[in-house]
């Protein structure tokens, strides 16, 4: 028996290989699916936004630009 791990996605409820060349014509698979606890989560990232931005010297409009720039770059 030989064992692979995959990188995958789901879109719209379906599993998408991120390398489908790597996946065996046939076979039987098991799927862990790993999601971030939002409730701890979300607040130890902002704190680490926030340390960023302060050690980037940055004000609240510098920062949105920083923000803005990234997103754009992102698309």
């Amino acid at each position: 028996m030989s064992l692979l791990t995959l990188e995958v996605e789901i879109e719209h409820g379906k599993v998408v290989p991120r390398e489908p060349d790597k996946v065996p014509e046939s076979g039987r698979d098991l799927l862990t699916i790993l999601s971030a606890d939002t409730t701890t989560a979300a607040p130890a990232f902002l704190h680490a936004l926030e340390q960023l931005q302060q050690y980037l010297h940055l004000d609240d409009r510098q920062a949105a630009e920083w923000i803005a720039r990234v997103q754009d770059a992102r698309r």
